[in-house]
């Protein structure tokens, strides 16, 4: 029997349309059926109407598209920089060393009219899915983070903690801040979805992995209205795990969650940083994936990232085809 998984594969780092389209079509006859178009700030400001045809393309190749603010304030995942808090300091996160960091607060509000703005230009390429891409509070361990530091302790987050607990923010992280924390992300979630939705297309969220201190409750999340899939990415290299434990232990909790909520489910391939002679795993990740009968199936990202070499795998090349034997397979478990 043909298993009903699809196929995604996010794209990015390219914006001349005829590779795009070459890309696309090559994607579509190697059992894709959607992609996940990066859509960053500096795409925002630059690249909108190229973005259009790009999503056009991605459709007449017969492929669905999803669109991530990649990198968008930094509170989204993603290897992009953010204009909006450098022309705006005011909506940076303030963090418990007193001092600014290099991630927009979700709890301000001119950051949240930011947000609408880059959603409606997000619709406007045609895009069928908003791709909300590990939204999280400031985390010390990622790219220009300080040791020892959380956040954020701005005058929105201070008035909005007095507000929900009848008290001041505490100067440590307590189990409560980390609650407030997780309560806010689903209030900025909420707004946003409910605004997508207004345009009448889907959402789907990629939450960190539920052992990550910013994320602790996935079901606040699963059961956020307007809210169509729901997945996470359990890159097993990142935190040095067992590839078919790791991914299979995530995918069964997040299908179990969301056919407990009527949802999508959707899990994401590590397909980056994948070490010289380890790219075998990559089919059993694959494969623990598929057997949890989760219903979306993405790798991160296309031909192993090849083109940056930043997060590329050691042997892209290898570690690209056995992702497209595996997801060959996934069509006929």
């Amino acid at each position: 029997m043909t298993n009903k998984v699809k196929l995604g594969c996010s794209y990015f780092g390219n914006r001349i349309l005829r590779y795009v389209k070459k890309d696309m079509e090559f994607l579509a006859k190697n059992s894709f059926d959607y992609v996940v178009h990066t859509f960053s700030e500096n795409d925002l400001a630059f690249y909108h109407k190229t973005m259009e045809e790009i999503v056009k393309a991605t459709h007449n190749a017969g492929l669905q598209v999803h669109i991530d603010p990649w990198g968008v304030g930094k509170i989204f995942g993603g290897e992009a920089f953010s204009e909006i808090i450098s022309q705006k300091p005011r909506l940076r996160e303030i963090l418990s060393d007193n001092e600014p960091a290099g991630i927009a607060c979700l709890n301000h509000p001119e950051f949240r009219d930011f947000m609408k703005g880059w959603i409606k230009a997000a619709v406007e390429t045609g895009a069928d899915v908003i791709f909300w891409d590990e939204p999280h509070f400031y985390l010390p361990h990622w790219m220009g983070g300080r040791p020892n530091t959380w956040g954020c302790r701005c005058n929105f987050c201070k008035d909005k903690y007095h507000q929900r607990y009848g008290e001041e923010l505490p100067q440590i992280e307590t189990e409560q801040v980390i609650e407030f924390k997780q309560n806010s992300i689903k209030d900025f979630l909420s707004e946003m979805i409910s605004y997508v939705k207004s345009f009448g297309i889907k959402n789907a969220l990629c939450s960190l992995p539920a052992d990550s201190k910013s994320i602790k409750n996935w079901e606040s999340l699963v059961y956020i209205d307007g809210l169509d899939i729901f997945g996470t990415d359990p890159y097993w290299y990142i935190g040095n795990k067992n590839a078919g434990e790791y991914v299979g232990f995530y995918s069964r909790e997040v299908v179990k969650l969301t056919k407990k909520a009527s949802k999508k489910s959707e899990i994401w391939i590590q397909g980056f940083k994948i070490p010289k002679g380890k790219e075998n795993e990559i089919a059993i990740a694959v494969e623990s994936a598929v057997q949890s009968g989760v219903e979306y199936l993405a790798v991160w990202g296309f031909e192993a990232c090849a083109a940056i070499s930043y997060i590329r795998a050691d042997n892209p090349k290898k570690a690209w085809k056995i992702l497209l034997n595996a997801f060959k397979k996934a069509k006929n478990i």
